[in-house]
């Protein structure tokens, strides 16, 4: 070899080196992530999944890409979170159940009757995300953002005013979910477990009659045009958000981890307002399809959040520790002293 053409070589070889060492991705090979949803094609979370994947694909250079699987083609979350561990999936949607399975302590967002509204819930939520973030990346996840389907309201076949109307209700639960086993114990409700799927013939058959959903998810999947009524008082929130195997994300490079995380949290926050809205507007729906709403008096209202103190106090050890929910009491008298002391003097 001439030394002109060990010269050029050298300057080529430093030249990748550099960017290898720089981070960038110019050599390495796409990485795709498998990602599953139980969302339905053409649900506003597939709208804007799809725009992010484009967008995501675009501002990398096609080094990163999201293959979608909505409809829940990939199974109920327990299936989901398995073929993850298999490395079969890459990334999904999970409600608190699936995200639960891996960090319990998630589950503290979604104790029933005990946030007052979603800004409080966002309160408290916002401040623990980074203690939920570690835990999840230590069981070899990346918490990736927040996805929240919104409030949670109770859909029957029979009006539900009170806690004494719930005894007996037979209510869709999820398998092997121990907030809603001691919810459904404490309010002594019929739980029948069967697949997210399978819920719309439940309710068809009389199998079922009843099932707790975001407004917006429960029409996506139908389940109202099997029930008559639907109770105002919101049972809880539903928490969301997005995983991806730690796995499969490190193989992407540091500048494109960046593009993924600025581009799904900007996706996801116009998700959520989207969210919000159209679940006010589904309910609105709901009642020109002739649902009834039921609103529960003053007295029925403060025995369900009796209710729901009684299960906040079981779940510790359960899925949260005590220190954990001290801290989270505490966030809500915190919110709600700020919120008080905002109000002009002489209103309440």
């Amino acid at each position: 070899m001439r030394i002109t053409d060990r010269t050029a070589l050298a300057f080529i070889m430093a030249g990748l080196m550099a960017a290898v060492s720089n981070g960038t991705s110019a050599l390495a090979a796409p990485v795709a992530f498998k990602f599953a949803t139980v969302a339905p094609e053409g649900s506003s979370w597939m709208v804007v999944m799809r725009e992010a994947a484009d967008e995501i694909k675009a501002k990398t250079g096609g080094n990163v890409e999201l293959k979608l699987y909505p409809g829940g083609i990939a199974g109920d979350e327990p299936d989901v979170l398995r073929k993850m561990r298999v490395g079969q999936y890459h990334g999904a949607g999970f409600t608190g159940v699936g995200l639960g399975e891996l960090v319990s302590d998630i589950r503290i967002l979604e104790l029933p009757f005990f946030y007052d509204s979603l800004d409080e819930l966002h309160y408290v939520r916002n401040k623990l995300t980074s203690h939920l973030e570690e835990k999840f990346r230590a069981k070899g996840y990346i918490f990736l953002d927040w996805a929240e389907p919104g409030l949670v309201y109770l859909l029957s076949q029979k009006p539900v005013r009170s806690v004494a109307d719930m005894n007996g209700v037979k209510m869709w639960a999820w398998e092997g979910d121990p907030l809603a086993d001691s919810m459904l114990d404490t309010f002594k409700i019929a739980p029948v477990r069967v697949a997210l799927q399978d819920v719309l013939m439940g309710l068809q058959t009389g199998m079922i009659n009843a099932a707790y959903a975001p407004p917006l998810a429960a029409m996506a999947l139908q389940w109202q045009t099997k029930v008559k009524f639907m109770t105002a008082e919101p049972m809880t929130n539903s928490t969301g958000a997005i995983l991806l195997t730690k796995a499969q994300w490190e193989k992407v490079s540091a500048s494109d981890q960046a593009l993924v995380r600025q581009i799904t949290s900007k996706s996801l926050k116009k998700l959520e307002e989207s969210t919000t809205k159209q679940n006010m507007e589904a309910i609105e729906k709901f009642k020109q399809q002739g649902i009834q709403l039921v609103s529960p008096d003053a007295q029925a209202r403060a025995d369900m959040f009796s209710a729901g103190a009684k299960v906040r106090q079981e779940l510790v050890g359960k899925l949260y520790s005590p220190e954990l929910l001290k801290k989270v009491e505490g966030l809500v008298q915190e919110f709600r002293a700020s919120k008080t002391a905002k109000k002009p003097s002489g209103k309440k």
